[in-house]
């Protein structure tokens, strides 16, 4: 009986994890074909800056957790670079923290270091980063609630306060980690302080080159709109477990976009660039160099065979 509880709660949760996805999809689809196709295509961005941009937040998040899991792990050359790709990908297209399953058994079996060790570098990881990118949204906000000048219907009034409200769960692990500390995990709290700086910078830098993207594409009308847009981005990336947050965002940006009476073909070229640079870099750093890593290891098996 418990098997097949467990057998439904897993399919429930996989129609769930797709079936979401799926629906914002579609309705992003029907509201591009009421835009019409070839108007967003000829209201594409024309600077070249904003094309070379879209590859450097991609890059953001697996270098700053090298630097953390090289010091934390104690591991400095042994740990590579691709692996922290890989797990920015799993957790981008599959389950959220399916990455960090990932990283958790290819350390156990790569770097040799003992389990109870290794739970505790990614845990509180994991952790950190969920607080320092709330905290990254709180600052947000504030500079929304001190300027008069916001116009995104979705980030004023009473709406903000629901989005934040839900973005704040990740919040609470990380502050009762940051209290009990040797209670709780084998992480200094200098240690602790650290990672949650490097996380917060790396949440910071994202949301330069966000803006920058914005800036770049001529898709807006002023740097404030721009800062309205990277902050409605920043929001939903921290609403925790929610599937295809890349097609939840384009679709709220168009909604937006119609709601400030702004561009459509413009802000719908300008998302469906950015979002599919990500799945173009996805292919190119992911795909491709697993695919090489596979090869190279069944070639070696393959010329040590007698």
């Amino acid at each position: 009986m418990p098997d097949l509880k467990d057998r439904i709660t897993g399919r429930v949760s996989l129609l769930l994890r797709w079936l979401f996805p799926a629906v914002m999809l579609v309705f992003l689809i029907h509201n591009l074909s009421t835009i019409g196709w070839m108007q967003v295509w000829n209201a594409r961005p024309r600077t070249v800056g904003f094309y070379l941009i879209q590859c450097l937040p991609y890059g953001v998040q697996p270098v700053s957790e090298w630097l953390i899991f090289r010091r934390l792990l104690d591991v400095s050359g042994q740990l590579p670079l691709s692996v922290l790709f890989r797990k920015r990908y799993l957790n981008s297209v599959l389950v959220e923290y399916s990455g960090e399953t990932y990283f958790f058994f290819w350390a156990q079996k790569k770097l040799r270091l003992t389990r109870d060790n290794l739970l505790h570098v990614v845990r509180e990881s994991a952790l950190l980063s969920g607080g320092a990118g709330l905290a990254m949204v709180w600052v947000v906000v504030l500079i929304f609630l001190l300027s008069s000048g916001a116009s995104l219907p979705l980030l004023t009034g009473s709406r903000h306060w629901m989005l934040l409200g839900a973005s704040t769960l990740p919040l609470l692990p990380c502050l009762v980690l940051m209290v009990a500390g040797a209670r709780l995990t084998r992480l200094t709290r200098q240690e602790m302080l650290w990672t949650f700086g490097i996380h917060f910078a790396r949440s910071f830098v994202t949301l330069i080159l966000e803006f920058a993207s914005w800036w770049l594409s001529d898709a807006l009308p002023s740097a404030f709109v721009c800062f309205e847009f990277v902050a409605l981005r920043l929001i939903v990336t921290r609403l925790p477990l929610v599937p295809g947050k890349d097609i939840l965002f384009v679709g709220l940006g168009l909604e937006a976009a119609g709601m400030m009476d702004l561009s459509r073909p413009k802000v719908a070229a300008t998302l469906i660039i950015m979002a599919a640079f990500q799945q173009v870099m996805d292919f190119a750093v992911v795909s491709v160099s697993w695919l090489i890593t596979h090869l190279r290891a069944d070639r070696s098996a393959t010329s040590h065979r007698p």
